[in-house]
């Protein structure tokens, strides 16, 4: 239908354009004749009649809360590869925040030169489909071919030789200008590149301009700002050391050799008096990510005077890939930042290293033969690699990003884990995501990759039938309790982390080939210590809290009962002071790991980490496995870590410790527990622990284990989520009275028949009364 019988027949002829402001501009003007379905104008006009949305992230009742347009949400959203195509389907659950995958730079042709025509027909074809949608757009920033030719030298340059192939890729455009080869281009921009930052900013307010300027501007709730590899700000070409451009050594001075980068000079730790300049190159290096983000976030707000959201992917740390290069280690920046609403992250994608088994199964192995646990999959975690409580304390909704491939993927080689191929089996993992996404107190979204082909097969939705439009609305209907639902922490048990220690520690291409990681682009720190270790922390039976060293404070030490201190290598005198006075007297359990506090920013110090510890210890620079002998008692009797060899070690030599386990090859000391200064210390020198030692820690430390068995359990005060772990009667055991989803009385303790993978919802009623049992 041509534009003059468009105009016809919904009457926007000359006089319609005069009422009509907005329709009398260029860019109107231009978009009225780029439509030739009538129904996108019709959509168009209903737009126009409509006030300007607003939307917000409030901290209140106990955690991050998304308002739109003043009214508390669930939020719930989804995205697709090809959203046009399963919209209809995310509809029919009940889902009406959309996430759109949208490529900016598609509508820039040159220096100023913008045509947004494409894009918003892209939304008003949404609307058509649904009409009661809101939008939180990703917008993707990486650089176009043509400017990429004008600006040679603000390109990456690497360090190590690279795949022409993956060099000057072939564009591939999606149905909203998204080029899904844009994020693994090796010919990209630097992050540090400051005429990147300003011409693509220029680029960003004009399309905000328009949009504020639009009948979009009522349906927009928020923008994510995105590039890198994968679009999560991870650097591009990681893979081969990045980033020796002029721009980053304007910004970082000096940058230092490959051989530098690559090799640590002291086994698996950075020597700062050797190795200062790696160090401070790298937190340089981070922070330039970091500001990039923020110089693009404050546009966004800025252009829409604050009415909206701004997210970005960031402070991902667990399973960070290629984490020297491609690490989100500066938190802090984006975490203290007034225009960082919400920050989404996809959760574990920890694929088995159980030999024999296909790479997308789930499972997981220490190399004492410990199961560990399932990462995806039925009966896997489904666990997060951001830290939530971290995130909440700043104010930030945490969005999971929820990709499991389902039943309906012919490749079984995608994402969804083990027993994902079955109907009953993708509910249950549905279901575990959903739940733990309402029993954490966060947000979410589904992102469907089933029409991205290749590499995936499914050419439909991976969502979309009707068993899981059916589980998801469930989830929708329950999602609207959380108004009355108090979302903040209930744990005793925390686990604590450190980004900056990972400027200290051996490179993650050490690792390769990676032998028996079950996932590649990883260092053996992050692979042993945070993403295997997650596996049992997850199944210990209570509630665990995950959270930053540098926002540990005097009052957690009265919350919590138990503290894992997973990584706290890196510690200036003054860290070390705070960590001492908040343990001081508090009668926790605090486990420290392998070398805490050994690094200061001048030197090693063995006296620091026995100052913080109250262990008396001593290095074992000989190389010898990563695996402990353990003897706790009768039913606890079990080697665990790793068994490749690796220095320096640590052995506790303090008569007045009582030994837990021993390292395999000698007779040293390598798991112990003392009492300190008013609390307990437990000192382990190498991960991952197994369940059953994570279970009696809990234990000791006083901490009431809600499981009969070591379920994974997810809680805030209100809501829970258990998933079972192992077949038969599970007692649980909760603080106060809690109701199960599908109805029941109050009860502090219920007694369930469960199978494995199987997932029970609970909640706090409304003035329930407790019922004696």
């Amino acid at each position: 239908m041509k534009r003059r019988s468009v105009l016809r027949l919904f009457g926007l002829g000359s006089g319609a354009l005069a009422f009509a402001p907005w329709m009398r501009s260029a860019d109107a003007q231009e978009l009225v004749s780029q439509i030739a379905d009538p129904h996108l104008i019709l959509e168009l006009e209903k737009l126009k009649k409509e006030p300007t949305a607003r939307a917000e992230v409030k901290t209140e009742r106990g955690g991050p809360r998304l308002y739109l347009n003043g009214e508390e949400v669930y939020p719930l959203f989804a995205l697709s590869a090809e959203l046009l195509k399963t919209v209809r389907g995310y509809r029919q659950a009940g889902i009406n925040l959309l996430a759109p995958i949208l490529g900016l730079t598609s509508a820039w042709s040159g220096p100023g030169k913008y045509d947004w025509a494409k894009l918003d027909i892209f939304f008003l074809r949404l609307l058509a489909v649904n009409p009661d949608a809101y939008f939180l757009p990703r917008l993707h920033l990486n650089a176009p071919r043509w400017w990429k030719e004008s600006h040679p030298s603000e390109m990456i340059r690497y360090a190590l030789p690279y795949d022409e192939e993956e060099y000057g890729m072939a564009e591939r455009i999606g149905e909203s200008g998204m080029n899904w080869n844009a994020n693994r281009d090796l010919w990209d921009v630097s992050l540090a590149s400051e005429v990147w930052r300003e011409e693509t900013g220029e680029l960003l307010r004009a399309y905000l301009k328009h949009i504020e300027s639009s009948p979009l501007k009522a349906r927009m709730i928020g923008y994510q700002v995105s590039s890198g590899m994968t679009a999560e700000w991870h650097y591009i070409g990681s893979n081969y050391l990045p980033d020796y451009s002029d721009p980053m050594k304007k910004a970082c001075g000096t940058l230092p050799e490959a051989d530098a980068r690559l090799n640590a000079t002291f086994g698996l730790l950075r020597d700062p008096a050797k190795e200062r300049k790696i160090i401070e190159f790298y937190r340089c290096f981070h922070a330039v990510t970091a500001d990039a983000i923020l110089s693009f976030a404050r546009i966004v707000k800025e252009e829409t005077q604050r009415r909206v959201l701004c997210g970005s992917f960031y402070t991902y740390l667990l399973e960070n890939v290629c984490i020297q290069e491609a690490g989100h280690l500066a938190p802090e920046k984006i975490l203290n930042s007034p225009d960082i609403d919400f920050i989404p992250c996809p959760y574990t994608y920890q694929h088995t290293n159980i030999k024999g088994l296909e790479r997308w199964e789930s499972d997981i192995t220490d190399e004492a033969g410990n199961w560990l646990g399932r990462a995806r999959g039925v009966a896997g975690d489904g666990g997060y690699r951001v830290l939530t409580e971290s995130l909440k304390r700043y104010g930030k909704l945490f969005i999971v990003e929820m990709d499991p491939s389902t039943y309906l993927e012919p490749k079984r080689a995608g994402e969804g884990g083990s027993g994902h191929e079955t109907e009953e089996g993708t509910l249950r993992i549905i279901r575990r995501d959903l739940g733990n996404m309402f029993a954490n107190g966060i947000g979410g979204w589904f992102l469907d990759f089933g029409h991205l082909v290749p590499p995936f097969q499914a050419n439909r939705g991976w969502y979309d039938s009707q068993p899981i439009i059916d589980e998801i609305r469930r989830f929708i209907e329950l999602g609207r309790k959380r108004k009355d639902l108090n979302i903040g922490s209930c744990s005793q048990i925390v686990a604590v982390y450190d980004a900056k220690s990972f400027f200290v520690t051996g490179h993650w291409k050490a690792e390769e080939p990676w032998e028996g990681y079950g996932i590649s682009v990883s260092d053996f720190f992050n692979h042993w210590f945070l993403n295997s270790q997650a596996r049992t922390l997850h199944r210990i039976g209570a509630p665990v809290d995950y959270l930053y060293r540098f926002d540990l404070n005097s009052q957690d030490a009265k919350k919590y009962k138990l503290f894992f201190m997973v990584n706290v290598f890196f510690l200036s005198e003054r860290e070390i002071t705070h960590l001492k006075n908040v343990f001081r007297n508090s009668q926790a359990t605090v486990v420290w790991f392998y070398a805490p506090g050994f690094i200061t920013p001048s030197s090693f110090d063995l006296k620091q980490t026995e100052d913080l510890t109250g262990f008396g210890l001593k290095i074992l620079e000989e190389p010898g496995p990563m695996m402990i002998r353990s003897r706790i008692s009768e039913k606890i009797n079990v080697s665990f870590g790793v068994r490749k060899s690796y220095f320096p070690r640590f052995a506790v030599s303090d008569q007045g410790a009582r030994p837990l386990g021993y390292w395999q090859d000698r007779d040293e000391v390598a798991f112990a527990w003392k009492q300190h200064e008013g609390w307990k210390s437990v000192y382990v020198g190498t991960a991952p622990m197994p369940v059953e030692i994570l279970r009696w820690l809990a234990q000791m430390a006083g901490v009431p284990l809600w499981s009969s068995h070591p379920d994974i359990i997810n809680a805030t005060e209100d809501a829970v989520c258990i998933v079972a772990t192992e077949r038969g009667k599970h007692v649980i055991r909760f603080p106060k009275p809690m109701v199960p989803a599908e109805g029941g009385a109050a009860l502090r303790l219920h007694r369930m028949d469960m199978d494995f993978g199987d997932v029970k919802i609970f909640t706090a009623p409304p003035a329930a009364k407790e019922t004696t049992f």
